[in-house]
């Protein structure tokens, strides 16, 4: 066979190898590329694991508690890293174990949330109480007026929580007339049971002017309510002084195996065994503190 169609033949097989692994090479990408996105799509009906759902239960917890609190961002976050810090240099004061002073360190990270849970009840019982307050009022003086807007412009500077009154009146005047719709955009904005039940009295008022006594049965219940609430608040705050009364005095013994009992408190906060009873401790006051925030609710939402 001659030089030439050799060349060509081994140019031909060169060129139909190219071509074909190549081609191959296409397909395996486009192989890889669709089993990833199979992957990717039974991944995202996949339902998460406990720990991940614990996870984002906590985090979406915490930004309800951020935005209901009434605590900025930033403030938040301050206290967060000093109670690390704090926690990391107490763990470690007290303990001379840097594995125990981290877990501790946690427990500092966690504390702001007791601060947020305090606040959002505070700031929700104070709400709720402006609200009843204004409710009462327009209330008595409906029942006089028998016409909730004169009502509204005549008491609107001494109402307690006058800015859905304030809209109302705004949106009435200006916008739409129709006091039914106006009523129901008011109820949205607020989004209070009691406040419901009020403004369906309201509403049932426009047509029958005997239904407008209902509106004080309505304000009575929701008074109920928050005295009960109230009670229940100093209760729970009674149980948190106890409770973070003992976890000070529990916290507090390896200081006095420290200045009394030496080679205890040595074997206490070097031994295996005493660091693993110390994490247990700590892990189980983590999970009290995150059952106590989520029994801690309130009442009326």
């Amino acid at each position: 066979m001659k030089p030439e169609y050799c060349c060509f033949a081994v140019f031909l097989f060169l060129s139909a190898a190219i071509f074909l692994f190549l081609r191959l090479d296409l397909s395996i990408r486009e192989s890889a590329m669709r089993s990833a996105e199979k992957k990717q799509k039974i991944r995202s009906f996949k339902r998460p694991g406990r720990l991940t759902r614990a996870a984002q239960k906590l985090l979406q917890k915490r930004r309800s508690m951020l935005a209901k609190s009434g605590v900025p961002s930033g403030i938040y976050w301050g206290l967060t890293v000093l109670g690390a810090v704090g926690g990391f240099l107490a763990g470690k004061a007290v303990y001379s174990s840097s594995l125990i002073a981290s877990a501790v360190s946690v427990m500092g990270m966690i504390a702001p949330l007791l601060v947020l849970g305090f606040r959002q009840t505070k700031a929700g019982t104070v709400y709720t109480e402006r609200l009843c307050s204004s409710m009462t009022m327009l209330s008595n003086s409906y029942i006089s007026t028998e016409d909730f807007i004169q009502s509204v412009q005549e008491n609107l500077d001494n109402l307690s929580y006058k800015a859905p009154f304030q809209a109302f009146l705004t949106y009435v005047t200006y916008m739409d007339s129709d006091v039914r719709r106006s009523l129901r955009r008011m109820e949205e904005q607020v989004g209070n049971p009691y406040f419901s039940q009020w403004i369906d009295a309201l509403v049932m008022a426009q047509d029958d002017r005997s239904l407008k006594y209902v509106c004080v049965s309505v304000v009575d219940s929701m008074h109920d309510v928050i005295t009960a609430q109230q009670e229940s608040d100093a209760a729970m705050f009674a149980v948190w002084r106890d409770y973070l009364l003992t976890l000070v005095l529990i916290f507090s013994v390896p200081l006095v195996f420290r200045f009394l009992m030496a080679e205890a408190y040595v074997t206490l906060t070097t031994s295996v065994v005493g660091q693993g009873l110390f994490l247990l401790l700590l892990a189980a006051v983590i999970y009290s503190v995150l059952r106590a925030l989520k029994i801690n609710t309130p009442l009326m939402r």
